[in-house]
């Protein structure tokens, strides 16, 4: 007998560690078999142990047997099997596994009432005895509690949870359980403490990593960290490939809204009518019509397009659709109300509005409370959007800015994410009250209106993050150790042999995975969630009116891309006017040949006929260019241009007009004053830094440095990251003459080439640099990545977050021997009191070949 207990334990700790890791199916299996083994005729029906391991063993069944078919009655049917058998044996210790079994299965199929209840029967007190089966109670109540809404609840049974598990070893439930606290911090609106919380409990070793992984994407998906969340949902798919159907329809349910994100409307419809098929068929009816929500939503998403809307009769179609679906799946409750009815009402008033149904559009409106409290963002900043859409709609213009006002307000309060990546992502989540903002104030044709609804969407997602560095050894460390992955593969040379190649590949492959982990790591650091204030048309032309003439733009134009064509506020100190100017598509062309022939005409080792040729068809790009974007505006004098996306990084500079005149760039219009003083004051004077590997680098950086008194030149094995970091800390100007590399693919890890190793624009978050002028005389890094959102991602844009007065980059490669030429030119302007713009326009006005130096800055008053 003793025996065959033996092999039951064994068996039962096989299936238990099965099911632990979400592998339903052979969990299954294996809790079946044990049951089998104590259903032998030489089983002692009568002794304790066995009667226990055969309850644990049926709750098994129960448990895996729904997650991997959704039959509910089968699996109730297996509780009742291990209550008979608690019956029986006067089993008291097991009964609260057997209740705490039946109201997850409860709660699974979306029956919160009868789960609670259930639960409600066993759940422990605070001052009782610590136990495991105690801890999953409170562990599977906090779930409910917060299902409907009772935070306090939530928050008690988890810390309870967390304590009793600890006091029994009980590891599993644990991680559990701070996992669980983490997705409360992200309800809530916490983000770092959220990821926190979740790194603490995968590091206890026994969270499901699918169900973390899952929890974690539908944090970055709520941040705008998009394809992040993306990559996560596919591991947690590949994890769960026979496993739970009802994890599995989560993971697509989230997916779909990264779809819906990524514009990808049709895959977004696909994947939540594909996770509404799998809740329906496990009676699951609110996940069900939460599924259903996201399909509209989708679809609601496409139409708010203008290129790609619905004639006003599918309009008015889908808002009948989506108010039924709100009465129809009220699937009561708070979860209901807040993922299924509030966002289907939403949904068909904007449905309403878009067909000009205002008087549908109120009413639906209506019946979604102002105060929302704890509700999704998205929940609430939807209704900020559709509130501002029907005042547009109605001419209550400053009713509607003041909607779209408190939504971007809520935005910027919410996540509190610490890295500038995160800020810009931020981008992502304003873009539906943007795009109403910017529709309607390009309805009204005033150049004003629009300039402000234009500077109201570029604040959502600008500022610095942070106000000071990070303060985190294990990011420091991660980033010091992916340094010394790639100093060991570029030691490798460039021999071509077989076993150096591998070795440089593994070298990469291990600095890249350092890289995730320190961008996962800035995630969880607390940023400033203090809203950054837009720059109106009024204040613009004030501050234009007072600048000195060495100070300030003669012209500002705002781009934009609205409607598939590129529109553009042009202001000055007398007023604005509206321009509407090229098709998307052919600005889009010409800025990819403008990069494709820039590159050529840069590359030395490309025939001379070769690059000639190039140079003729960049002039001539550049001449379209120029007359497409810059004669309607008639500008003579400086020019500030502000523009996202990749009129951003557009040789501004080197287009025909801009011969000689101050030009400078900006993603939004700064008018923080005190740049240029700010800069006087900083203590570290002028900082020479020339890397390792350029043909022209030491020259260059020692003809800068003579330009300069009492310059600071760091060449060779001075040349450090940590030198380089300190000088754009404390000094007023800062010469990085250094290879460089744009990462498009992970922006914040574009580099400079150093002695020690890669400097990643990731090191500098947190560095203050207000006042300072950067020059990066090295390839590329004048270039950005926009992401999801649209915005612009870099190194020189990191630097820019960080208050730098001016960054003067390449934004296409840029031959040494220019650069040899060009920056001690650019220098002697600085020394001599040029304004940024107005140096570099003197430096390169005696070049022969269009120069890609471009000068980033704020408006600087």
């Amino acid at each position: 007998m003793t025996g065959l207990l033996e092999r039951a334990q064994r068996a039962y700790s096989d299936a238990r560690h099965a099911d632990d890791v979400g592998h339903f199916a052979d969990a299954l299996d294996r809790y079946r078999q044990v049951a089998a083994l104590l259903d032998r005729e030489d089983a002692d029906a009568d002794d304790d142990g066995v009667a226990a391991l055969r309850v644990r063993a049926l709750l098994g069944v129960a448990r895996c047997l729904y997650e991997t078919t959704t039959d509910l009655d089968a699996a109730m049917g297996m509780v009742g099997r291990a209550e008979q058998v608690v019956d029986a044996a006067s089993l008291e210790s097991e009964r609260t596994a057997v209740h705490g079994q039946r109201g997850l299965l409860w709660a699974r199929s979306g029956d919160y009432r009868a789960a609670l209840a259930e639960l409600d029967l066993v759940t422990p007190g605070d001052d009782d005895e610590p136990t495991h089966d105690a801890a999953v109670v409170l562990l599977n109540r906090s779930a409910l509690h917060l299902d409907v809404g009772d935070v306090a609840a939530a928050t008690q049974d988890l810390r309870t949870a967390i304590r009793f598990a600890a006091a029994v070893g009980s590891t599993a439930i644990e991680a559990m359980a701070t996992h669980n606290l983490g997705y409360l911090h992200f309800l809530l609106g916490d983000l770092p403490r959220a990821l926190r919380s979740m790194d603490a409990a995968a590091a206890l070793g026994d969270t499901p990593e699918p169900i973390g992984l899952l929890d974690r994407a539908r944090v970055l998906l709520d941040a705008g960290l998009v394809t992040d969340a993306l990559a996560d949902l596919d591991q947690a798919a590949g994890l769960l490939e026979g496993g739970s159907v009802l994890a599995r329809a989560e993971v697509e349910l989230t997916r779909a809204g990264c779809l819906v994100d990524l514009r990808q409307y049709d895959r977004a419809v696909a994947a939540a009518q594909a996770a509404a098929a799998a809740f329906t068929s496990a009676g699951n009816a609110p996940w069900a019509a939460r599924a259903r929500t996201v399909e509209l939503e989708a679809l609601l998403a496409d139409d708010r397009d203008v290129a790609t809307r619905s004639a006003p009769p599918i309009l008015r179609e889908r808002a009948a659709q989506a108010a039924e679906h709100a009465v129809r799946d009220d699937v009561g409750g708070v979860f209901g109300r807040m993922l299924v009815t509030y966002p289907s009402l939403l949904a068909a008033a904007e449905w309403s509005a878009l067909a000009g149904d205002l008087d549908a559009a109120r009413e639906q409106v209506a019946r979604v409370p102002a105060e929302l409290g704890t509700a999704p963002l998205s929940l609430r900043l939807n209704r900020a959007a559709v509130l501002a859409r029907i005042a547009f709609a109605e001419g209550r213009r400053a009713v509607a800015v003041r909607a779209v006002r408190r939504g971007q307000t809520m935005l910027a309060e919410h996540s509190g994410l610490g890295s500038v990546e995160a800020v810009a992502a931020r981008g992502l989540r304003a873009l539906q009250l943007n795009l109403v903002d910017t529709e309607a104030a390009l309805d009204t044709g005033d150049p004003a209106a629009l300039f402000d609804a234009l500077e109201r969407g570029r604040a959502t997602a600008a500022g610095t993050a942070r106000l000071v560095p990070p303060d985190d050894d294990v990011l420091a460390d991660l980033l010091e150790r992916a340094r010394a992955e790639h100093q060991s593969a570029l030691a490798l040379g460039t021999s071509v042999e077989p076993d150096a190649l591998r070795r440089k590949r593994a070298h990469l492959v291990r600095a890249r995975r350092l890289q995730a982990q320190a961008r996962q790591r800035s995630w969880q650091i607390e940023g400033d969630r203090r809203p950054v204030e837009p720059t109106v048309a009024r204040a613009l032309r004030a501050a234009l009116r007072g600048l000195p003439a060495d100070r300030g733009a003669a012209v500002v134009v705002s781009y934009a891309v609205l409607g598939g064509r590129t529109i553009a506020v042009r202001v000055d100190a007398r007023g604005q006017t509206l321009h509407e100017l090229a098709p998307r598509r052919e600005v889009t062309e010409l800025a990819r040949r403008a990069r494709a022939d820039l590159a050529v005409v840069a590359n030395a080792l490309i025939p001379a006929p070769l690059r000639q040729a190039a140079t003729g068809a960049l002039v001539r790009t550049l001449d379209r260019l120029d007359a497409l974007l810059l004669a309607p505006l008639a500008v003579d004098g400086d020019l500030h241009v502000v523009a996202r996306g990749q009129l951003l990084t557009l040789p501004w500079t080197a287009l025909p007009s801009r011969a000689g005149r101050r030009t400078w760039v900006g993603d939004r219009v700064d008018l923080r004053p005190g740049l240029v003083e700010a800069g006087a004051t900083r203590p570290g004077g002028v900082v020479v830094v020339a890397g390792p590997g350029t043909d022209g680098g030491t020259s260059e950086a020692a003809a800068v440095a003579a330009v300069w008194p009492r310059a600071r030149l760091l060449t060779g094995a001075g040349a450090t990251t940590a030198a380089a970091t300190a000088a754009l800390r404390d000094a007023a100007v800062v010469h990085l003459a250094a290879h460089g590399v744009h990462a498009a693919d992970n922006a914040l890890f574009s580099m400079l080439r150093l002695a020690d190793g890669p400097l990643f624009a990731h090191e500098l978050d947190g560095v203050d640099l207000t006042g300072a002028v950067v020059v990066l005389s090295a390839c590329e890094l004048g270039q950005s990545t926009s992401d999801v959102g649209g915005e612009a991602l870099g190194f020189a844009s990191v630097l820019l977050r960080h208050g730098a007065r001016a960054v003067i980059a390449a934004v296409a490669p840029l031959r040494d021997d220019v650069a040899v030429r060009v920056m001690p030119r650019l220098h002697g302007g600085l020394r001599d009191g040029l304004p940024p713009g107005a140096a570099l326009a003197a430096a390169t006005a005696g070049e022969t070949t269009p120069v890609p130096l471009v000068c980033f800055g704020p408006l600087a008053v």
